[in-house]
């Protein structure tokens, strides 16, 4: 699964109040923020920036810290969570400098912008793969000969692969010859949670997007995880996620990958409890999909009246008992399952899908949903904790590029996709027509959504 930074608080769709005991429901409404006003003139793209940016400063400063730079410990930490009026401002204005950038540089410009990023990747491989950035002093300089010499590397590429790179402000070169971190290129040092994110991007994903119009050519329409540009790129006839679990180094890349975008504020699963009502009565959740417990985990441990079963493949769950606190194994076990098959735990209240069908195109998703309808007793739930993206031209540009580009990042990996709030709901009327869908809450602060629909038939 790729995961490109979106913009948090970016959209909410919300229905009435609803919890296993009280289930009115109400008319789907969609609530936009401020990102999402249309594209202003220069003239009020420019006034946007100065109020919102003030905002973002006036907060720094009471805060008696450095203005931003690229320079190491200036500005906030980027781990420190912000007042969500600051967060709003921090965004908008990031939205208006995007917009401002693309106005000045005309329609001509923008069409010839669109390689920069790609190359700039190249570079940050290059300098990943020869483990550049540990060999530049924390505090001091370095020539690009003594550079070339310590990391035996040709100085004519070292040289023009990190100009690439200082461009983006990813080091620094104070004087001509001469080579210096910034705060972007100190992240590149012993932190193997970014290394394994941007390695993942270059050697898994890249590939796969300049095989991706090929794919579409080759299999029309197709929701096969295997006839995609990654199959093409890495010319198998498996879906990713078994052709990467071939090689040890490339699973553990993908996974730590996986972990350290999922890390953000605004995928925390505190948005999950704190804005869906488990109730107050005894109930029962299957984690479908669940890995080792950690979300039934935090469920169990706030809610002591909720019996939590976790179900992932045999190997992911084998040592789940060193995972789970003893003190909940009684309302925490695990049991191996795969959701590509039928539910075996009959008459749960809530069927729980957690980061799942993200990974899944629309033919595997109803298959996972049906899979469900036999255990299904009336009323039960059926939980998706996912992404739900908005309506075109509701999100600010930036915003939304950034959900689109993941849409598509699914799509030339494996064919899965992103979904809005229609297809969200057609998901589950394709699978079986009992299925009510109930809407879509997109919490405040969150990148995930808490998609519903409860079972209305026998």
């Amino acid at each position: 699964m790729a995961n490109f930074h979106v913009p948090v608080r970016a959209f909410s769709v919300r229905i009435a109040s609803r919890s296993l005991c009280r289930r009115p429901l109400g008319q789907i409404q969609a609530r936009f923020s401020s990102q999402s006003a249309a594209t202003g003139s220069i003239t009020q793209l420019l006034d946007r920036v100065h109020n919102t940016t003030k905002v973002y400063l006036d907060f720094v400063k009471s805060l008696n810290l450095p203005e931003p730079s690229y320079q190491y410990g200036d500005g906030l930490d980027p781990r420190q969570p912000l007042p969500q009026e600051v967060a709003d401002a921090r965004e908008s204005a990031i939205e208006a400098t995007y917009e401002l950038h693309h106005l000045l540089l005309g329609p001509l410009g923008l069409l010839f912008s669109c390689p920069g990023e790609q190359l700039f990747l190249l570079s940050l491989q290059y300098i990943y793969r020869y483990k550049i950035a540990p060999q530049v002093p924390v505090e001091g300089t370095i020539t690009f000969e003594e550079l070339a010499q310590a990391t035996n590397l040709n100085i004519k590429d070292l040289t023009r692969f990190l100009r690439v790179a200082i461009s983006r402000h990813v080091f620094d070169e104070p004087e001509k010859g001469i080579i210096g971190h910034t705060a972007a290129s100190r992240l590149l040092i012993n932190n193997p949670m970014v290394e394994a994110w941007l390695l993942n991007i270059a050697e898994e994903y890249w590939p796969a997007f300049t095989r991706t119009v090929d794919a579409t050519e080759k299999w029309p329409g197709s929701e096969e995880p295997n006839e995609t540009g990654y199959s093409l790129a890495f010319n198998t006839n498996k879906n990713p996620f078994d052709e990467i679990s071939n090689d040890p180094r490339r699973q553990a890349q993908f996974i730590t990958a996986m972990r350290f975008s999922h890390l953000h504020p605004s995928y925390h699963l505190s948005h999950l409890l704190d804005n869906y009502d488990f109730g107050t009565g005894e109930c029962t959740i299957v984690d479908i999909g669940g890995s080792h417990g950690e979300v039934s985990t935090e469920i169990a441990s706030r809610y002591p009246q909720i019996r939590c079963i976790v179900q992932d493949l045999p190997e992911t769950i084998a040592d789940w008992t060193t995972r789970v606190p003893t003190s909940l194994q009684d309302r925490v076990t695990c049991m191996a399952h795969d959701f590509l098959t039928p539910q075996p735990v009959h008459g749960a209240d809530v069927y729980l899908l957690r980061w799942i069908l993200h990974d899944w195109s629309d033919k595997y998703c109803v298959r996972i949903l049906r899979n469900l309808v036999p255990a299904l007793k009336k009323g039960a739930r059926v939980v998706v904790n996912d992404i739900c993206i908005p309506e075109p031209g509701e999100l600010g540009p930036k915003a939304d590029r950034d959900l689109r580009f993941m849409d598509i990042a699914m799509k030339a990996f494996n064919n899965a996709r992103e979904r809005d709030v229609e297809t969200w709901g057609e998901l589950f009327k394709e699978a079986d027509e009992r299925f009510r869908f109930l809407g879509v809450t997109v919490p405040a602060g969150a990148r995930m959504a808490i998609i519903e629909a409860d079972w209305m038939g026998p």
